[in-house]
């Protein structure tokens, strides 16, 4: 096949659909297989020769042939090198693509005979890596001499990337063969109280406790009385918690893109292999009933892993406990169902802290909310629940103390309440979860509103423009229907956050697209990733590590952070090709971090214009600023920028020396404070005098009264989660723009909090807002 086999109308037939990661992993029932599968489907897209997987032994920190299509099935297993011997080493010592066209002119090839690779020219290597970390490599080669282009690498990056769950899955449950078993936990059962927390996310729900993060308890109450019966039970709940993963699985894919939905096929994989189903068919046969069968194994398991070395196996457990959670949860007897209430079949997750993947660990249809010990309104996770329509409770000391899988819970996400053994009630519940939150694909009829300050509606020209936070793809129909004027904050870091491999390059161009497209034409603003520590939640081992090794505020010193942004900056320009999209750089807190960006923007243009890919060219740059000391600098980097952005969330809290998610310092009138109110001003001014809009987002933008304080200083837009555009533009209705200097003069002038306070309620009242 030459150089130009591959056109980029066919680009994507290379790529791999959920429905054919899905078919690798139910035809797979043991590691062995599900490597070879994947190495068959690979050679077969991509027509090479050869197609080969090689992994990073645990123990001797190797690489050892694992699979192959091509050359010499007796090798495997036997082939080893080192990270600096042979090109597969350079691939895994580099962490990135090697393409040799004629590979034994390479300096660092090594020629194994066993193989029987003497045969095969050509070599195009790229690694496989999860949480951050290469776990293998794999490698296509053909007999003739081919240069593969840079379109089919990115493919077999992104192939790659899509597979890495699969690929380590299997690696991972070849390691477990040889485990043994551990003390099982115990879980305190008090009495049950109303639990005073922070509301994170307004709603209320009510439903069964489904702790995650923790060891799932299991009663073990003797023998079985009729192992035949056991049996079946243990079919039944494996059966169940397959449906259930293929559900979520489908589900997660409409919300964040397809690519996410891959994610939980590696836990399938954990369910189907053969070592799993003897371990459990012995337990039986020994007399355990299901529950005891499943505690065994899983006790089994994770004691193994706790005791690797490697990061990644150890991490691993998360998916090992979250698959034998579900077949627990489904082994539970069920209510007679005459007698349960309305809504005993929800659920409400539970966890010391939580991260994005978590909230996708329960059916969405059935998730009634979150309550967490641990977490902030600003959390990753927070701010995912409220994008999802789903209440949330944070800040509930010892709340896995009074809280065990099964029991009956109602929170209140507005008043920061946790109940526990609520009276049963037949009423409907006030949120049904997911089930009412933002839907992949509005349904037709879709009843578009015009933006306000479209061509017909001249009263509204002069108000800000108010557009659209979205955090999920699945939230995009949402936008329209508000009428918002566009996406003015789309949090990227969602889809880093919702998965457990680093999206490719590929990926995020499909994400971006899909975005563009659904908009129809609006504006998207799309934040590069804005990762740390204090934003996550741990409630896995998964979002502590991406805490570790994705902190943007390391960047400058981090070449490894440098080339997520780099690739993740050519992502967005070719997502401009489709549609109008701006470019947003988050926390914005020095000047060299602002070259580094600029300098990243200007070399993937000229990056993308030798690939001959399609790409905006003129893609309007901007500033997102969240620390009070840049304040003087906004004059400075108008000359460089196109547009700024003030996040209001950590600009409040740089500005009044404050914690963002410390509830002693989340003051309701925190954003009327006069000394800020006068900061913004000189920003806002300093921006419009430099001819550069100046948007804002954050809690103070989202809220009538800060939106109101924003308006008078002038931003040209705000930025609010789409269930707020309503509030808002009823609170900008309240001062005309006739009014609003009279009333900036006010707000400037202003000696205390309580004055500005007492005159931004004085103007709302005047519509009731």
């Amino acid at each position: 096949m030459s150089e130009a086999a591959i056109v980029p109308t066919q680009e994507s037939s290379l790529l791999l659909t959920l429905e054919e990661v899905s078919q690798l992993v139910s035809h797979s029932h043991d590691p062995q297989e599900t490597l070879s599968n994947t190495v068959r489907l690979i050679q077969g897209r991509f027509h090479t020769d050869v197609c080969s997987v090689y992994l990073i032994d645990p123990v001797a920190e190797d690489l050892v042939l694992a699979a192959t299509i091509g050359l010499d099935p007796s090798s495997v297993g036997r082939i080893r090198m080192r990270f600096d011997e042979g090109l597969t080493g350079l691939v895994a010592e580099r962490m990135t693509a090697v393409m040799e066209p004629d590979a034994s002119t390479h300096p660092r090839f090594k020629y194994f005979q066993e193989t029987g690779e003497d045969r095969y020219r050509s070599f195009l290597g790229v690694p496989i890596v999860e949480a951050g970390a290469v776990e293998g490599v794999l490698v296509v080669q053909t007999i003739d001499r081919r240069p593969f282009s840079p379109n089919e690498v990115r493919m077999l990056v992104t192939v790659a990337s899509q597979l890495a769950p699969l690929v380590t899955g299997a690696r991972l449950l070849e390691q477990a063969a040889a485990s043994v078993a551990a003390r099982p936990a115990a879980v305190e059962d008090p009495a049950g109280r109303v639990l005073q927390g922070r509301g994170l996310s307004p709603g209320m729900g009510t439903g069964r406790a489904y702790i995650v993060g923790e060891p799932a308890p299991v009663v073990h109450d003797g023998p079985a009385d009729d192992p035949a019966v056991e049996r079946q039970r243990l079919t039944l709940a494996m059966e169940a918690a397959r449906d259930e993963i293929g559900r979520l699985s489908r589900r997660i894919s409409t919300l964040v893109g397809e690519d996410h939905g891959a994610i939980l096929q590696a836990q399938l994989m954990i369910l189907q292999d053969r070592s799993v189903e003897r371990e459990l068919e012995s337990r039986l046969e020994a007399g355990d009933r299901a529950e005891a069968a499943v505690a065994g194994t899983l006790e089994k398991y994770v004691a193994t892993f706790s005791r690797m070395t490697n990061p990644f196996f150890q991490e691993r457990i998360y998916d090992i406990k979250d698959v034998f959670r579900r077949v627990a949860w489904h082994l539970r007897p069920c209510d007679d169902e005459s007698t349960a209430p309305v809504g005993d079949d929800r659920l409400i997750l539970v966890a010391r802290e939580a991260s994005v993947l978590d909230l996708f660990s329960v059916d969405p249809d059935r998730l009634a909310g979150v309550v967490v010990e641990h977490g902030g309104a600003q959390s990753h996770a927070g701010i995912m629940a409220r994008s999802l329509g789903v209440p949330m409770v944070g800040q509930i000391v010892g709340l896995l103390e009074h809280v065990e899988p099964g029991r009956r819970v109602a929170i209140d996400g507005s008043a920061g309440t946790l109940r526990l053994d609520p009276a049963p009630s037949r009423e409907p519940l006030e949120t049904d979860g997911l089930a009412h939150g933002p839907q992949p694909t509005p349904p037709p009829p879709l009843r578009i509103v015009p933006p306000p300050d479209a061509a017909d509606e001249p009263a509204q020209a002069e108000s800000p423009r108010v557009d659209v936070n979205v955090n999920l793809l699945g939230e995009a129909g949402r936008v329209l229907a508000a009428g918002a004027g566009g996406v003015g904050l789309y949090r990227s870091e969602m889809i880093f956050l919702a998965r457990r491999t680093l999206p490719t390059e590929e990926e995020q161009v499909e994400i971006y697209r899909k975005l563009v497209d659904a908009v129809r034409g609006r504006s998207v603003t799309i934040r590069t990733f804005d990762l740390r520590p204090d934003k996550l939640g741990h409630g896995s081992a998964v979002a502590a590590a991406t805490a570790q090794a994705l902190d943007w505020r390391l960047v400058l010193d981090s070449p490894g952070l440098q080339r997520i942004f780099h690739e993740q900056v050519r992502a967005i320009l070719r997502a401009a090709a489709y549609g109008s999209v701006r470019l947003l750089v988050p926390l914005v807190n020095r000047t060299a971090l602002l070259d580094l960006a600029l300098e990243a923007v200007q070399e993937a243009h000229r990056e993308l214009a030798r690939e001959g890919l399609p790409h905006g060219r003129d893609v309007p740059i901007g500033a997102m600023i969240e620390v009070a000391a840049v304040a003087p600098l906004i004059t400075d980097w108008s000359k460089r920028v196109d547009f700024f952005s003030l996040g209001t969330n950590d600009l409040i809290a740089s500005a009044l020396g404050q914690n963002r998610d410390d509830p002693v310092g989340a003051r309701p009138d925190d954003a009327m404070h006069p000394g800020l109110v006068r900061m913004l001003a000189a920003m806002i001014d300093d921006a419009r005098e430099a001819r550069r809009p100046i948007s804002a987002c954050g809690e103070m933008a989202g809220d009538p009264a800060g939106a109101l304080v924003l308006t008078t200083l002038g931003v040209d837009s705000l930025s609010v989660a789409v269930d707020r555009v309503g509030d808002i533009r009823r609170a900008l209705a309240a001062l005309p723009p006739c009014d609003r200097p009279a009333f900036r003069e006010v707000l400037l002038t202003a000696r205390g909090t309580t004055d500005v306070a007492r005159a931004v309620r004085a103007r709302l009242n005047v519509v009731g807002a």
